[in-house]
C-alpha cells in the first residue's frame, strides 16, 4: 500500500515522505518496539510504523503545511496510538505462547536503510492496488498511468491527450485524492 500512497503524491510530497522516513524511520521503529515491550515483535513494531506512514500519506492535504517538528511529532502521536491499539486487540485475542519474546532485530539490519516499499508490498496489496486504480475513471486512470507507468512531463501528456497541461494536473490531483479515498474504503471494508 505504501507504493501506492507514495504514487499518488507529486514529487515533492513523496521526496518530503522519503525524507521522513529515513530521518526519523529507525527512531519511530524504536520507539514503537518500547511501547509494545514483550507484547509485540520487531516485526510488529515496523508494521506500526509502516502504517503510521499511510495514515499520513492518505491525509497528507491536512498534514502538508505542518514544519517537519510538527509531522514528526504527530508520527510519533500516530504510532503511540497505534501502539494501544495493538495492546487492546492483544488482550482480546488468545494467548497463544505466553513464553514468546519479542524478537530482536538481526545483527546489521537497520530500519532507516529499508524504505516503506520493503516493509509493506504483498500480493494482497498488489491486488487491492490493481482494484483501486481500476476503480477509476477511464480519464484519470489514463492520466495517471501515463505520470507513473510511462513516467511522462504533464507537458508531453497533455500534447498526447490533446489538453492542456494545466487540465493534466488537475487530472491528476483529482487521480491522487481518488486513489487516497478508494484505498481509504478499502482498508474499511
Amino acid at each position: 500500500m505504501i507504493a501506492l500512497l507514495l504514487m499518488t503524491l507529486d514529487e515533492g510530497e513523496r521526496n518530503r515522505i522519503l525524507l521522513l522516513w529515513q530521518e526519523n524511520g529507525a527512531a519511530l521503529v524504536l520507539y514503537a518496539q518500547k511501547e509494545l515491550g514483550s507484547a509485540g515483535t520487531f516485526e510488529d513494531a515496523q508494521d506500526i510504523v509502516s502504517e503510521a506512514f499511510e495514515r499520513l500519506m492518505i491525509h497528507f492535504e491536512r498534514y502538508e503545511r505542518l514544519s517537519e517538528i510538527q509531522i514528526k511529532g504527530l508520527l510519533f502521536r500516530i504510532v503511540r496510538n497505534l501502539c494501544m491499539d495493538f495492546h487492546r486487540k492483544k488482550k482480546r485475542a488468545p494467548v497463544l505462547d505466553p513464553y514468546d519474546d519479542a524478537e530482536e532485530p538481526e545483527s546489521g539490519e537497520n530500519p532507516a536503510e529499508q524504505t516503506p516499499e520493503d516493509l509493506v508490498i504483498s500480493e494482497d496489496n498488489v491486488q487491492r492496488m490493481q482494484k483501486v486504480f481500476l476503480s477509476l475513471s477511464p480519464a484519470l486512470r489514463e492520466v495517471l498511468e501515463m505520470k507513473l507507468n510511462e513516467e511522462m512531463t504533464d507537458e508531453e501528456i497533455a500534447e498526447e491527450l490533446h489538453i492542456t497541461a494545466s487540465g493534466v494536473r488537475t487530472r491528476l490531483v483529482r487521480a491522487r485524492r481518488q486513489v487516497r479515498i478508494k484505498w481509504e474504503e478499502e482498508e474499511h471494508e
